[in-house]
């Protein structure tokens, strides 16, 4: 809605935008921050990507968010994290809002696997938490389009950064670039596969001797490319062969780029409805019949069976009334079939899409089972630290609604090198080979998007 304040606009240039010029008068006499809106042509998430200033995206089947820039910041640390940044997003004031439909403010970053798993490069300035109010986000629903611009009293001084801004994201909608081939691959370092192997026995012994009854190993693949990778690209690249699954980026400041395409939703959360994905059990797609001999594996369906009692006993925790189909049904992706029951809960209280997160994370899907035992033998046997892999990554808005996916088949982007990240859930009865063979799988996601794999 369009404020109906007197404002003494200053003087602006010609040909100035009308509704940004009463935006920054209206933030100059306003207490917080004023949220100035446009409409824009709809656009993928990659057209903007290649600007130096962004920092995060999502996008889905019915949402795409983009954000350039820091209006607001919020970190959180250690075991307290969700809660601090629920806190910070809270005693953000937004004090007018000027433009129709009315800008909406959505909270777009994300965590660590667990506290202090990203204090190590590549994952050094990622921190345990970090979630941003950008300075321009972008949204669209496929069918309409619009961007905001989020200012208080002292940025709306600085008025020809915002007219340049403006001017700026207008010509890149309205001509997104095409994406570039990427660069040549210059190495491929897929790790010590051996003691990958090995640890896959060390935790089926562990199994058989009743420490735990499911870890989810992780290895780490690091590609050399002939020079920098660009994220647009590969965003793009991840678009076209993975609509099916959430893209997302995630660039905090100082660090480098998180880039998934993620089958996995944690947990989205809408007024007191919220809905969950288990997905867990996986199978190479090949014929026919794949299908039906992932759905026929005991093993398979023991490992998927742990997910879906981990979230609905989580829900019912949160005093949640849940809803789960008995069975799974099959997913499949470009490259992995897997086993897939979609969870429901009707919530009797007002919850926050964060403190659903710590509730569920990590679900056995990606950590395992027990929960702490998993966790520790994760943090005290792989060799690579996690940090932001296999964790929640997502947005939220001012009501607490929101979703947040689990950033698998992902990788980190640091210039001319990308870390690529895959998991196995490792359970009685795994072979190493076969476990080792479904990471390959897994990576060729990435490894797709940045032009070495099919």
């Amino acid at each position: 809605m369009t404020t109906s304040v007197e404002l003494a606009v200053r003087t602006p240039p010609d040909g100035a935008d009308p509704t940004l010029e009463r935006g920054l008068a209206l933030a100059r006499r306003t207490r917080g921050l004023t949220l100035i809106a446009w409409p824009m042509p709809v656009a993928p998430a990659s057209a903007l990507l290649a600007r130096p200033d962004a920092a995060v995206a999502w996008s889905a089947r019915d949402r795409t968010l983009v954000g350039l820039g820091a209006a607001v910041e919020l970190r959180g640390t250690g075991e307290a994290r969700w809660r601090e940044v629920i806190d910070g997003a809270r005693a953000i004031a937004i004090g007018a809002r000027l433009g129709a439909p009315e800008p909406a403010v959505r909270w777009l970053g994300g965590a660590a696997f667990v506290p202090g798993a990203a204090d190590r490069a590549p994952w050094t300035g990622f921190g345990d938490a970090w979630f941003v109010l950008p300075r321009w986000s972008y949204a669209h629903d496929g069918a309409r389009a619009q961007l905001v611009l989020a200012i208080d009293a002292a940025a709306a001084e600085h008025a020809a950064r915002w007219r340049d801004g403006l001017a700026a994201i207008r010509v890149t909608l309205a001509a997104p670039a095409a994406p570039r081939p990427q660069p040549a691959l210059r190495a491929l370092d897929p790790g010590d596969t051996d003691a990958w192997r090995a640890q896959v026995r060390a935790v089926t012994d562990a199994i058989a001797r009743g420490a735990c009854a499911k870890v989810v190993l992780a290895r780490r693949a690091t590609v050399e490319l002939a020079s920098d990778v660009r994220a647009a690209d590969v965003m793009a690249e991840l678009d076209l062969r993975h609509a099916d699954c959430v893209r997302a980026l995630v660039r905090p400041p100082g660090a480098a780029t998180l880039i998934a395409a993620t089958p996995e939703r944690l947990v989205r959360l809408d007024g007191d409805r919220a809905w969950c994905d288990a997905l867990a059990g996986s199978r190479a797609c090949g014929d026919a019949g794949d299908a039906a001999a992932l759905l026929a594996s005991g093993k398979d369906r023991r490992e998927h069976d742990l997910v879906v009692r981990a979230i609905v006993d989580a829900l019912r925790a949160a005093g949640g009334d849940v809803v789960a189909p008995e069975a799974p049904a099959v997913r499949a992706l470009r490259h992995v079939l897997h086993l897939h029951t979609p969870i429901t809960a009707t919530l009797p209280a007002r919850h926050h899409v964060l403190e659903l997160a710590a509730r569920l994370h990590p679900t056995p899907a990606v950590g395992g089972t027990p929960t702490a035992v998993a966790t520790e033998w994760i943090g005290a046997h792989e060799p690579d630290p996690r940090g932001w892999y296999a964790a929640p990554i997502g947005w939220f808005d001012l009501d607490g609604n929101g979703e947040l996916a689990v950033a698998i088949r992902s990788g980190v982007i640091d210039g001319a090198r990308a870390h690529l990240w895959a998991g196995a859930g490792i359970v009685a009865g795994s072979d190493p080979d076969r476990e080792l063979a479904e990471t390959e799988l897994k990576l060729r996601a990435m490894l797709g998007a940045l032009g070495i794999a099919r």
